[in-house]
């Protein structure tokens, strides 16, 4: 019996798709258009309510559902920014049937489909703090990397651009960091699969690359590609993605075919790019005219003033361009009922205003999706490949020798010429001070000879299987996921050169390859009992395998340059090569229960069970809960005529894990050591030494986090935003601490500290003008954040961000100490020069009494001096349409946060033309003597406010219909990128900083200058 029963059904289950296939069908057409301006809306979703069956309006705002089952259905038009509509549409065999939607604008739209942590739910139903940016409609001028579409729109979201190198890293904190030696960066999901945010490329040979130089993880993917990005914010948002979450989630979910609609679309722009401002270094008469004065002073010698050249260089404008970069990108995509597509292909070439850097980027993209069984089964595909291709900007930093292209540029002698004549060949040749090792290089030199490049090659693929078990109850899904990087590079010092005489040549080339595999399976639930009460339940289980190769060899003293990094055979001396590698799992079970109430009150619950290899072994897993929920006080009746469209309470608590360390973290480590080898016979043989003291107690970070929210809209949403208060408690921070001896190493990776983030949050959206022929509508967000460390178990402070510098060995700029916030600047607090040059400092006693003035200061004088965090910040966002004109800007502020100037403290000091050096023109006016050395103190740290216009754009966009049947759509646009930036700051840029980390952040040596770019780009649409 029980076998008949088995065959009916699978009989039934499999005939359900053939079924379909014979009923008949016919066809939905219709326009939606602007309620106000009755124009086309470009873009919308056109859902066949019941089914996956969409479409999406073109350039004229029609669309067409093609085989629509026969009969009454509903149907709804929506797009971000607008309201929904939902109509009934009678259906009739072999016909076509019209219709016409009419959206009305809104801010925010509650209905809207939010994509969130493993699913989507709608906007109402949402607990969490959740925030999502349509990438259409950011419109922010040109987009390099998918952070420029948040960059300001995101409330408590801080992206920081530590360099202007091009490809460089950026600095992306959700509401603060929480962890002093773990990552603080937040988890990355492209189209539902977590990808690496580990530096992809391999490290160099003492220039500033070791360990990796950072690259922004995000330079896979092409930012024409992103369809929306979402933040997961608090711990009940991305709770469900437990260890990996603590420090936020950030969903990127990309664009995909359409049914029933064949497009060719083309974008492309050309930039220029220029130094946005300047160092106030002497010129060569400036310094000339400084060494005869101390010459004649009896300061300096009168072989300085005979080493003087003639020239009046300006070694900024000498080693910095105009760089052109430009960008093209290709779509194709198009559908059937049974298979959609989009296929993109991208090429970049970005150059640096410095004169010897850039990169060039290849990208393709393939996202297909295929429905089966009468749209009960569905297979996606999502593949991405990239190419990337570096020219490094050149540094060394070794052998007596500190500093880059841009150190150089401010130490080099402004009298000496670029290039000279070698007597001994006629030949023109980089002019440079001597011979081997010298502590400062032509920079223009450094730029053109020093070799440093490489190559990365990274695929991103998933393919997914989603079947319906049991239509409108049951679903499942299964996804498969790689993530794979292989990065060379090649690096040369030329023998011609003076950083790479002393080796008669240097050659390197290193290697790293990482692969991440992710094996994921979801079940979801979902149910509405009497029209009154929604559930839906997600479990699941995932599995992630981590592993990082890494090799590298190098040679020297080459018989001639012209092997460059190609031949290290070419070498007499071959060092040895080293290889290295690490394998990390972390394996996770989870599920999420979320129950809604007449649309009205909502609650979710999350658990998440994850366990990883990288701690110790009765420490291996953690339990990771959250629960959240909401009001909706408008859907009230006693709310019902107030003056709120919108009204709703959120709440939420959630504990999350931080499992970012390095593999082995937990174990004893070896390594081979000459120092420990001993005799075998006749021969040495090399023995291992211990690297790390193990802990078998090692366990997670553990982050809680309490969220409360305030979501409203007025005038039907027109006018809409939010308030948020939450505090995140971070204990059993990962620090490492001194270790009793004897013992292998002095210090243990241990579990002690305890940090505390307190902060505000409040948006504002309003669309100011929705007339026949205008449209404007701007955006406001805040977030002021504070941090304090709350214990560091035995230890009373810890130094961190080492002082730069000539003269400044075992100088720290911060400590992290109980009580007062991760980025606190420690050190001596300056008061004046006095008569003699010398400057003076508060003297302090034991107990932190101030008692006097001195001139040698010690370890008593050091004090609290300023703050690397910021009170506040805001970003302001203004969008306008006139016709067929459209207009927008972008700027952000930073307001009370305090950075070091350590350009300013190596650069002011006139004892730089003790050695031949060239300093700041700020210097001249200093009374400090030329003897005084430069001294770490309150005297360098600047108040970082500032204002900054981060884009600017203007576009038109053309009736190509008119002109071409097959065209769609085009638009011309000009757009501007850091064209004004208000501070009082005297270096740089306030945010260009070396990144340290969270506790040793906001110094800034000279980091590479943010550029100033104009760029011109055309979109069409067939």
């Amino acid at each position: 019996m029980s076998r008949k029963v088995l065959s009916v059904f699978l009989v039934s289950l499999l005939s359900a798709g053939p079924l379909a296939a014979q009923t008949q069908t016919g066809n939905i057409s219709g326009r939606v258009a602007d309620a106000t301006t009755a124009d086309a809306v470009v873009g919308a979703s056109v859902l066949l309510e019941g089914t996956r069956r969409a479409t999406n309006t073109g350039a004229d705002g029609t669309f067409l559902l093609t085989d629509v089952p026969v009969g009454t259905q509903l149907v709804t038009a929506r797009l971000i920014g607008y309201g929904p509509q939902t109509q009934e549409v009678t259906v009739r065999a072999g016909q076509t049937t019209t219709v016409e939607f009419v959206l009305p604008r809104q801010a925010v739209v509650m209905d809207e489909i939010v994509v969130t942590g493993y699913g989507s739910q709608r906007r109402a139903a949402i607990t969490g703090s959740v925030a999502t940016v349509n990438a259409d409609q950011a419109n922010v001028g040109v987009t390099t990397n998918a952070d420029d579409l948040i960059k300001g729109r995101v409330a408590g979201v801080n992206i920081t651009q530590n360099s202007g190198e091009p490809g460089a890293a950026v600095q992306i904190r959700i509401r603060g960091g929480t962890s002093i030696n773990a990552s603080n960066d937040p988890l990355y999901v492209i189209d539902g699969v977590a990808i690496q945010n580990l530096s992809t490329e391999a490290g160099g040979i003492g220039i500033g690359g070791d360990p990796p130089l950072d690259r922004n993880p995000l330079n896979l993917i092409n930012p024409s590609d992103i369809e929306s990005i979402t933040v997961l914010k608090d711990a009940a948002a991305a709770a469900i993605y437990g260890a990996r979450g603590a420090n936020g989630v950030i969903l990127i979910e990309t664009k995909q075919g359409q049914r029933d609609r064949t497009t060719f679309e083309y974008d492309g722009y050309v930039s220029v790019a220029n130094r946005a401002n300047s160092l106030d270094v002497l010129n060569g008469d400036q310094y000339r005219q400084f060494v005869e004065q101390q010459v004649a002073l009896g300061n300096l010698s009168a072989a300085r003033l005979a080493a003087l050249g003639s020239a009046n260089n300006d070694w900024q404008k000498a080693v910095t361009r105009t760089a052109v970069s430009h960008n093209h990108n290709l779509v194709f995509s198009g559908g059937t009922e049974a298979t959609q597509y989009r296929a993109s292909l991208n090429y970049m070439s970005q150059k640096g205003v410095a004169i010897s850097d850039g990169l060039e980027r290849y990208q393709a993209r393939l996202n297909g999706t295929h429905y089966a069984w009468g749209d009960r089964l569905q297979l996606r595909v999502n593949l991405t490949a990239s190419h990337v291709e570096n020219d490094y900007l050149p540094a060394q930093d070794e052998g007596g020798f500190e500093g880059d292209v841009f150190h150089n540029m401010v130490n080099f002698d402004p009298t000496q010429p670029i290039m000279v004549t070698d007597p001994a060949t006629g030949q023109q040749k980089f002019y440079e001070i001597g011979a081997g090792v010298q502590s400062v290089r032509n920079p223009v030199a450094l730029a053109e000879q020093l070799q440093d490049f490489a190559s990365s090659d990274r695929t991103l693929g998933n393919v997914r299987a989603q079947l319906d078990i049991v239509p409108d109850l049951l679903s499942g899904q299964l996804t498969v996921g790689v993530d794979r990087s292989e990065s060379t590079r090649r690096i040369y010092y030329p023998g011609i050169s003076p950083a790479g005489a002393q080796w008669n040549g240097r050659a390197a080339q290193r290697s790293r390859d990482l692969t991440a595999v992710t094996v994921q399976g979801l079940l979801t639930l979902t149910q509405n009992f009497a029209d009154a009460h929604d559930v839906e339940v997600v479990g699941g289980y995932e599995f992630n395998d981590f592993s990082t190769d890494d090799f590298g060899a190098e040679s020297r003293d080459f018989l001639t340059d012209a092997f460059s990094f190609d031949n290290l055979a070419g070498g007499a001396q071959v060092e040895t090569p080293y290889s290295f590698r690490a394998d990390r799992r972390l394996v996770g079970f989870f599920s999420r229960a979320t129950y809604g109430f007449k649309d009205r009150y909502f609650l979710t619950g999350v658990l998440r069970y994850d366990g990883s290899s990288v701690f110790g072994a009765d420490n291996k897993w953690g339990v990771f809960p959250a629960v959240s929920g909401s009001w909706r006080l408008s859907e009230e009746g006693f709310l019902q005529n107030g003056p709120f469209s919108e009204l709703r309470l959120r709440a939420g608590y959630g504990v999350q894990g931080i499992e970012a360390v390095p593999a082995y973290a937990s174990l004893l480590t070896l390594e081979p050591s000459d120092g420990n080898s001993y005799p075998f016979g006749d021969n040495k043989t090399v023995g291992v030494a211990g690297t790390q003291n193990p802990n078998p107690d090692l366990k997670w970070e553990r982050t809680s986090q309490f969220n409360v929210g305030i979501d409203y809209g007025f005038s039907d949403n027109r006018f809409s935003g939010s308030f948020e208060y939450y505090v995140k408690n971070t204990s059993d921070l990962l620090l490492r601490v001194s270790v009793p001896q004897p013992a292998i190493v002095p210090d243990q990776l241990q579990n002690i500290g305890k940090v505390r983030n307190r902060g505000i949050e409040a948006t504002l959206d309003a669309l100011l003008i929705n007339s026949s022929n205008m449209t404007w509508d701007a955006g406001l967000v805040f977030a002021a954040e504070k941090n304090e460390v709350r214990d560091l178990g035995d230890q009373s402070f810890i130094v961190t961000g080492r002082v730069s510098g000539q003269g400044q060995s075992d100088q720290y700029a911060q400590r992290i100490i109980p009580g007062f916030p991760l980025g606190t600047f420690f050190g001596r607090e300056f008061v004046r020069v006095d008569d003699q040059g010398v400057e003076v400092f508060s003297d302090y006693d034991a107990d932190g009494n101030l008692i006097g003035e001195t001139t040698s200061p010690g370890a008593d004088d050091f004090v609290p001096i300023g703050d690397a965090n910021p009170n506040f910040a805001l970003g302001i966002r203004s969008q306008m349409t006139w016709g067929r004109f459209d207009a927008s800007f972008l700027a952000r502020a930073k307001m009370g946060l305090d950075v070091f100037n350590n350009t300013a403290l190596v650069y002011s000091t006139k004892s730089n033309a003790l050695q031949g050096k060239n300093f700041l023109a700020s210097a001249l006016d200093d009374p400090t003597g030329i003897t005084q050395p430069a001294i770490y103190s309150s005297r360098w740290i600047e108040d970082g406010s500032f204002l900054r216009l981060e884009n600017i754009s203007v576009g038109y966009n053309f009736d190509l219909p008119a002109f071409f049947g097959t065209a769609r759509s085009g638009r011309f646009y000009v757009s501007a990128d850091n064209l004004l930036l208000i501070t009082g700051y005297s270096g740089y840029d306030p945010e260009a900083h070396t990144d340290n980390g969270l506790a040793a952040r906001g110094t800034d040596y000279l980091s590479y200058p943010r550029a100033r770019s104009f760029t011109t780009g055309v979109r069409f649409s067939f």
